[in-house]
């Protein structure tokens, strides 16, 4: 599912192209591409919740997402990486230091 929508993030092919290329059905890439992209909104949607933030912009089918957390008013930008799920960076640097590893277990608490 996940190779499924890098090819497609990553490329202009056609879902028919994905489909030739990995020798199945084209009906088997939509229903992949359509799981990914609604796993990957559920795990954006409970990031936000969990940083306690309200969501700017998102695009599921780059893989980002633009974060402003409620108390501090600081910008957090979400991308995720395949086969390493969601990265988060902080706009303040100096803030990010300070929180980083705990920021860390928090993700890790939420997408697993």
């Amino acid at each position: 599912m996940e190779e499924i929508l890098v090819k497609k993030a990553g490329s202009e092919l056609k879902e028919v192209e994905i489909a030739k290329e990995l020798g199945i059905l084209k009906q088997a890439v939509s229903k992949a591409l359509r799981e990914a992209r609604a796993k990957l909104t559920q795990i954006f949607l409970m990031l936000s919740e969990t940083l306690n933030s309200n969501i700017i912009k998102i695009n599921v089918n780059k893989g980002f997402m633009v974060l402003r957390n409620r108390e501090k008013l600081e910008k957090m930008y979400v991308i995720y990486v395949p086969g390493e799920g969601p990265r988060v960076f902080f706009g303040a640097a100096e803030e990010s230091c300070e929180n980083e590893q705990f920021y860390k277990r928090v993700i890790g608490a939420a997408v697993a």
